[in-house]
């Protein structure tokens, strides 16, 4: 049997709400990235995920200081 796991987190949006940022794992294949209601969504391997990871992170970083509500724990889900 195949095991998924789900992290998300809703990034705040003052004009429009909110956004939910999804990445599934699904153990032994790729990842799976979505971003707002499904209208940006990206299958990636583990290499590429880590290269993004690498990438995003020091991009965001040289924004400033992270917000306060990203300081959360994410548990993974299920489902």
């Amino acid at each position: 049997m195949t095991t998924r796991r789900f992290y998300r987190l809703r990034a705040p949006d003052v004009e429009r709400g909110s956004s939910a940022v999804t990445v599934r794992v699904t153990d032994g294949e790729d990842l799976y990235l979505a971003v707002g209601a499904g209208r940006r969504r990206m299958y990636l391997t583990p290499a590429e995920a880590w290269a993004l990871w690498r990438c995003l992170s020091e991009a965001v970083a040289s924004t400033g200081e992270p917000p306060d509500w990203i300081r959360v724990p994410i548990t993974p889900k299920g489902r």
